[in-house]
């Protein structure tokens, strides 16, 4: 009898294990308007560990749950964060908006980074590109500081994100996705970033970043989030990243010391000169895609 009911609990245990978490998992394509209007808010002092921590709040997520949701976003995260070695970041608290995603400026109890996201029910891509986006609104030490004028330059670096944040996921869900029963879907990962690029979303043929720029300059100026306009420029700098992963580290110096007036010109040298020498080359390749002037780096100190 005893050994009967030691069988029955074995074969319990292997049927837990085996069924997914939350039910079967669904990746679908969902409309791309994601109007995500992200509101930068102060920085503060990082903590120690370099592990993330995402936590996610019970909320109206649907059929989709918190476990899920949050092994999604880290694997969504972990493809920007891997390339910050030496970042400490407080816990992100993330919750569902009803409006759009957005990074709060107010900051939790613990000084924790306060992040809505739209999406809802098992739609994974959705969420990976929400997230991804506002991570990198986090990494780049998101400021209210930045002159508005130049904010849809870290609006369309995050666009960036949000797109090679899927890309590089739709590799890494083929052999180490969050559930080993996932791998299947990498490739309708990989078919959601391709849906992020399409002719559209894209320079016009012929035509350079720097020359579009000057004819859409006045209206990014003035609204950062345009995200047609946005996902154009993430398109154009996308493989500048991909081919040099390391020098994401770029992206937290972004925000940091005070340009010498609100020009795209000073705004850019700013960054170049805040950025640590190591990774300033990437910077200068931006600069020398809208064809404007390199500075000369900073005195040695």
């Amino acid at each position: 009898m005893l050994v009967m009911k030691r069988i029955i609990v074995s074969i319990a245990w292997l049927l837990l294990v085996a069924l997914p978490p939350g039910g079967a998992a669904v990746i679908r394509t969902v409309p791309r308007e994601v109007q995500a209007t992200t509101r930068p808010g102060a920085t503060s002092r990082p903590v120690l560990g370099s592990k993330l921590s995402i936590r996610v709040m019970p909320d109206d997520w649907g059929d989709a749950n918190t476990l899920d949701i949050r092994r999604v976003l880290e694997s969504a995260a972990d493809e920007l964060w891997k390339n910050f070695p030496e970042r400490r970041l407080h816990p992100i608290i993330v919750r569902r908006g009803r409006q759009s995603p957005i990074t709060l400026y107010r900051r939790g109890p613990k000084g924790e980074y306060l992040v809505k996201v739209t999406a809802k029910g098992r739609y994974w891509c959705q969420f990976s590109y929400q997230f991804a986006h506002e991570f990198c609104h986090i990494l780049a030490n998101y400021s209210h500081e930045t002159p508005v004028a130049n904010k849809w330059l870290e609006e369309s670096l995050c666009e960036m994100a949000s797109i090679y944040a899927i890309r590089q996921m739709a590799v890494t869900w083929k052999t180490s996705p969050p559930y080993p029963h996932w791998k299947s879907y990498a490739a309708a990962i990989r078919k959601y970033a391709d849906d992020l690029q399409e002719a559209k979303d894209k320079l016009p043929e012929g035509k350079t970043l720097a020359v579009w720029y000057k004819e859409n300059s006045a209206a990014l100026r003035k609204v950062p989030c345009m995200r047609e306009k946005n996902r154009i420029v993430a398109n154009s700098l996308l493989g500048l990243f991909e081919a040099n992963p390391e020098h994401w580290v770029a992206i937290g110096y972004l925000n940091s010391g005070k340009p010498a007036s609100d020009s795209f010109q000073d705004h850019l040298a700013n960054w170049y000169r805040q950025t640590p020498a190591g990774h300033r080359k990437i910077v200068a390749s931006i600069i020398k895609m809208f064809e404007l002037k390199v500075p000369p780096p900073p005195a040695a100190k």
